[in-house]
Parts: structure tokens; sequence; C-alpha cells
């Protein structure tokens, strides 16, 4: 009895560390949330000030930092979102798998009632919606509106050549080709970089290296 309530103290040990570890990403990434939109904000009212300005100053530099900044916002997002689900997996699996615990006595691996407060057609209830999707979906829309001020600028339109629409939806719709693309190098440039070394490295320098994590292949 004594090395089984031993190993089970273990267990509860490491459960609430795992808990820990978890809301310490959520804090930590919502500080350099806050981080991301104070600086995103600051280049749009920048932006402002200058095209409102009696002086004639070059509005690219500030677009294109812009841009930058809102694309780091959605990569942000992403890799947050991510990990998130990382944790939210490991959690319920230590809850049902390693500790074996009741769906009554769980807690973050059961849900009280689906259906309340579920109500997307009400102004005054609550529904099931995803605040870290949104989140990504918010920061997709502020990158790729950076990106049309960017090529509007410049009088860049792919999308012109082939769709006859106005040049302001030509160049939201360049936009979001443009940050998907952007999006998509990065596993593409990990596995190049695999290629070349011969070694499972992650090269990218945005990844997180997960390369010395297991992997346990737990479903979502």
């Amino acid at each position: 009895m004594g090395k089984k309530s031993k190993e089970l103290d273990e267990l509860r040990d490491q459960y609430s560390l795992l808990i820990n570890a978890r809301n310490f990403h959520y804090d930590n990434f919502n500080k350099w949330l806050t981080y991301f939109y104070v600086a995103n904000g600051a280049l749009f009212i920048g932006y402002l000030q200058v095209l409102t300005s009696k002086i004639e100053i070059d509005t690219t530099p500030i677009l294109l930092v812009g841009f930058l900044a809102g694309l780091l916002l959605y990569w942000s997002s992403k890799g947050y979102y991510y990990w998130n689900i990382n944790f939210i997996l490991l959690v319920n699996n230590y809850e049902k798998r390693i500790l074996r615990l009741k769906k009554g006595n769980r807690i973050y691996s059961v849900f009280a009632n689906k259906n309340v407060q579920n109500k997307y057609w009400s102004p005054i209830s609550g529904a099931n919606y995803s605040t870290s999707k949104i989140a990504i979906m918010f920061a997709f829309i502020i990158c790729v509106a950076w990106g049309c001020l960017l090529l509007d600028k410049l009088d860049v339109s792919l999308s012109g050549r082939l769709l006859k629409l106005p040049n302001e939806v030509n160049h939201c719709i360049d936009s979001s080709i443009l940050v998907i693309v952007l999006s998509a190098i990065t596993p593409l440039m990990k596995i190049g970089s695999e290629k070349i070394t011969s070694k499972r490295k992650t090269c990218w320098f945005l990844a997180s290296n997960t390369d010395p994590l297991d992997d346990l292949k737990l479903k979502q």
C-alpha cells in the first residue's frame, strides 16, 4: 500500500507540474501578445500621421515594417495554438490513462454540459467559439491589411492579370496568398535542412525545436 501510495503521489505531482507549465504558457503568451498588438497599433498610427502630414514622406518603410509586424503576430498566434493543443492533449491523457480518474473526478478532460449557453443566435448568450482560432483569424486579417496597403503603395498586382476586379480586391487576394505562402515556407525549409545536413534538427530559426521531445502520437 505504501509503495502504491507513493507512486500515486508522484503522479499527482507530475500532473500538477504539467498544469503549472500549461498556465505559464498561457500567461507568457498573453504578455507577448500585448507587445505585438501595441507594435502594430503604433505603426498604424504613425502611418496615418504621415498620410495626414503636409510633409511628403515615403510610407513604404512603415508599410514594410507593419507587414512584418503583422506577419509575426500571425505566426505567434498560430504557434500559441499549436502548443496550447499540445498541453490540452497531455493533460487529458494524464487524467484518462495515467491517473485513470473516473469521468466525474476529472477536471480538464470533461465538459459540464455542451448545450448550456451554446446559443449562436442569442445576442446575450454564450456560444462555442474558439478564442484561439478567432485570435489567429484576427492576426491574419491584420497582416493581410498591411499587405494590401504595401502592395497598393508599390502598385503590384499579380492577380489583376487574371481577375478583372478592382485593384483593392486584387491587392487583398495577393496579400492573402503572400501570407499563406510565407507561412508554408517553415516546414519546407525544415525538410530541406534535414536533407542537407542528414540530421533531424530544426534549422528554421522561428520554429520551436521539438526534436528532443518524444512524440506520443496523441489524437485530438
